[in-house]
């Protein structure tokens, strides 16, 4: 029983760890300089999150829109998108997916 405990607090740091981590992530890749809060270009978090919501129960949908993201496909042709590596735009979308918080 010890080791079911064990197991479903582990569980539960690694959830709320990738979710700092991703937003740590936003951070060193500049994405807070448009998308915070503010009245900057970018949309919001919030705004990202209800936007791609809709792709909570796709598989690879987070690889998907990464490369489109980096591509230039979504938004506009944004450098700071086309810089990111393939697996930090998908690690970014995935957070965006679950709600970006």
């Amino acid at each position: 029983m010890k080791s079911f405990y064990f197991f479903t607090l582990a569980l539960l740091l690694l959830i709320t760890g990738n979710a700092h981590a991703d937003r740590q992530l936003a951070i060193r890749n500049g994405c807070m300089s448009c998308h915070a809060d503010t009245d900057l270009d970018g949309p919001s978090w919030p705004e990202l999150a209800a936007k791609y919501e809709k792709y909570q129960s796709q598989v690879n949908a987070a690889t998907i829109q990464g490369e489109k993201l980096r591509q230039g496909k979504l938004f506009k042709n944004i450098k700071a998108h086309k810089k990111l590596s393939p697996t930090s735009a998908t690690e970014l979308m995935q957070w965006i997916i679950d709600g970006a918080n």
